[in-house]
């Protein structure tokens, strides 16, 4: 493996102007859901995947002698292990029982069809392995094929990081643990700005730096040694960054606990746990939310999702319920204004939370339960800037041997293996951040208590006073707004030098191709 070229890669979304002026509150726009009416289909795999992991690699064609090799999980469910959008929203990568990562690219007239389209893959990356976990490059934009990438973990395997035009792996790194064996990390993650790769794994956080492939990186044990009480016990079983940049970091362990670490040092600042009357379970999920303030959790067997308070006291706010009573991991998700948490259920309904309106007790109401899947729905991502949500089914499924009972358990065993993609209703907002860090809503009729600034009353007026930061993105269309401001800055950037003063490159990032 030869290094054939050390590529520039932009660390700021390439699909985001920011303008930047005196204060620190600012205008950006996001879609605000109504999930008062309910989701409607969009396109779906439907039957693609509703048959045995032996069917569907045949259907692939990835293997010419299939009938050769041994595949142990042959006779088992193709069942949807996990869905993500791609940071610019123009695919979704999903993991399956076959032990395949897929690439399914949206239909282009998704928003406007009134009927259900076909969902079909448009790559496919044979892991080798059981998938553990996965994640895009958080730079990745279609447009720069430099950052389509995307990295994977499997049992026994060096982490793969895949191309995601070619299907081709362009570099790996490896762990090696005590016994001189190679060790697939059950969750990696990059860090914000995609500098750094984390992978948790038994007692212990590796760290490599994105453009060092190979054996080189940081070890950071999470407890002394294997018989010490302190720290954080157990494997690391998934990863989240807060969004405010804070550089705290979040670890989920199955130990039953969730360790906070400082990314500047990796030291554990605090460790979040249950109590004797309420234990949290296995650790399965971890992520922030849209302000940094708030750590949300799920864990395995648990019909909970638990809300924490990270600013002082530690403890859980309140819970989230949904049926999750099982060993397979149920993911959730936030959209990107902060407001609505979604998660699917053992029973394939999608469930959501308001997070900003609250009850009397200080608990999120649940504004939607709708039926959508025939089976466990085991991901929820929602795009990161359409109306659109994606959610993939399924769950290991066993069948009867005894001769008596098997035939009539089995014939009322039935499997939903799909991954659809459910178009909400709502419209685009203006928001800013006050004084305080908060995100409030903008008024646009000119109310003036939805705004910390009694001078500025709506959007134009906030232009023409050059007040705060004003974030535009061009993958949001119909939104009105002042192009000439935009072009003006756009071409003052373009001339600044993007060295700091003390000689460090604060945009530009070096990231090594690999053939």
């Amino acid at each position: 493996m030869e290094i054939n070229e050390i590529l520039d890669v932009t660390k700021v979304d390439p699909t985001t102007t920011t303008i930047e002026n005196t204060e620190n509150n600012g205008y950006f726009s996001v879609f605000q859901f109504d999930f008062t009416q309910k989701l409607s289909l969009v396109c779906s795999t439907k039957k693609q995947f509703s048959s045995s992991v032996l069917d569907c690699l045949n259907h692939s064609k990835m293997f010419e002698k299939l009938e050769d090799m041994y595949i142990p999980n042959a006779s088992e469910g193709n069942f949807f292990k996990n869905a993500k959008w791609s940071p610019d929203g123009a695919c979704i990568l999903t993991s399956s029982n076959d032990n395949i990562l897929r690439i399914f690219d949206l239909p282009v007239n998704v928003l406007e069809t009134a009927n259900e389209l076909d969902l079909n893959s448009v790559l496919t990356c044979h892991a080798g392995e059981t998938i553990y976990d996965f994640c895009w490059y958080p730079m990745m934009s279609s447009q720069d094929p430099v950052t389509c990438c995307f990295l994977s973990s499997n049992r026994e395997h060096p982490i793969q990081l895949w191309d995601a035009y070619t299907g081709k792996v362009r570099c790996s790194y490896t762990i090696i643990d005590h016994r001189d064996e190679v060790v697939g990390p059950n969750a990696l993650t990059f860090n914000l700005d995609g500098s750094k790769i984390y992978c948790g794994y038994k007692n212990m956080i590796k760290i490599f730096d994105s453009n060092r492939p190979g054996r080189d990186g940081e070890d950071c044990k999470t407890t002394p040694s294997r018989k010490s009480k302190e720290g954080q016990k157990g494997i690391i079983s998934c990863l989240s960054f807060n969004p405010d940049r804070s550089g705290l970091y979040a670890a989920g362990s199955y130990s039953q606990t969730i360790g906070l670490y400082d990314e500047s040092n990796n030291e554990l600042c605090c460790v979040l746990q249950g109590t004797k009357k309420e234990l949290i379970g296995d650790v399965t999920q971890v992520q922030f939310s849209r302000d940094g303030k708030y750590l949300f959790s799920a864990s395995r067997k648990d019909d909970f999702i638990r809300c924490w308070d990270i600013r002082n006291t530690g403890e859980i706010l309140y819970k989230l319920q949904r049926n999750g009573n099982t060993n397979q991991r149920l993911s959730f998700d936030i959209d990107i204004a902060g407001s609505h948490l979604i998660t699917g259920s053992l029973d394939g309904k999608i469930i959501v939370y308001d997070l900003v309106n609250l009850n009397a007790k200080g608990c999120p109401q649940k504004v939607l339960d709708m039926p959508a899947h025939g089976d466990a729905i085991s991901a929820i991502s929602i795009h990161p800037s359409l109306q659109l949500i994606a959610s993939c089914s399924g769950q290991r499924k066993f069948k009867s041997i005894d001769a008596v009972i098997s035939k009539e358990q089995n014939r009322n065993i039935t499997s939903d293996n799909s991954l659809k993609v459910w178009r909400a209703k709502g419209d685009y907002t203006w928001r800013y951040y006050n004084t305080g860090g908060e995100i409030l809503i903008h008024n646009t009729e000119g109310d003036e208590n939805t705004t910390s600034n009694p001078e500025v009353n709506n959007v134009e007026d906030y232009f023409e006073n050059d007040k705060g930061t004003v974030n535009i993105d061009s993958r949001v269309v119909g939104l009105e707004v002042d192009l000439t401001v935009v072009e003006e800055q756009m071409n003052i950037d373009n001339n600044i030098n993007t060295t700091s003063e003390n000689g460090t490159d604060n945009y530009i990032m070096s990231f090594v191709k690999f053939t």
